[in-house]
């Protein structure tokens, strides 16, 4: 099976962005793949340059949350990192490692998968408002973009 990186990557190519991996938007800080509109052509930022030193435009930005989501600190990252790019959109991906991790916790032991997107999404939402990003975050999980990119024709 794919990963969730290699399957967005694909996406993105198939809906014609141009697309890049571990992204350096900041001195400190990288997202994990961004599609850029394909009219601004100009190589990929060197490990030390930012999106500040290159002329391209982001359009979609994501940050994947494998199996880490249930943390606070993880998501406010993921957010100002994504805020960072500029970019018109920004995708927070949720792993369904993240459901196991759940489970973990005795208290989760016994639902099901649905019932833990649910108290994962819902906490997720929370901290991603917390952070007050001031570009559009949209929250996903991987079945959701497994099915987008099946639907656009990714296998």
């Amino acid at each position: 099976m794919k990963s969730l990186k290699e399957i967005i990557c694909e996406l993105g190519e198939k809906l014609s962005f141009e697309v890049e991996c571990e992204v350096p938007v900041s001195s400190s800080a990288w997202v994990d793949i961004m599609w850029y509109d394909k009219r601004f052509r100009f190589s990929k930022p060197k490990s030390t340059e930012t999106l500040l030193r290159i002329p391209k435009l982001p359009v979609v930005a994501f940050e994947i949350e494998e199996k880490t989501a249930r943390n606070a600190k993880h998501i406010k990252g993921n957010v100002a990192n994504l805020d960072d790019t500029g970019a018109a959109m920004g995708i927070l991906v949720l792993g369904k490692e993240n459901l196991n991790a759940l489970r973990k916790a005795q208290i989760h032991q016994k639902k099901s998968d649905k019932d833990l997107w649910k108290i994962l999404l819902e906490k997720v939402r929370l901290w991603t408002n917390e952070a007050h990003p001031r570009t559009r975050i949209v929250i996903m999980t991987e079945d959701e973009i497994r099915d987008w990119a099946r639907r656009e024709g990714v296998k």
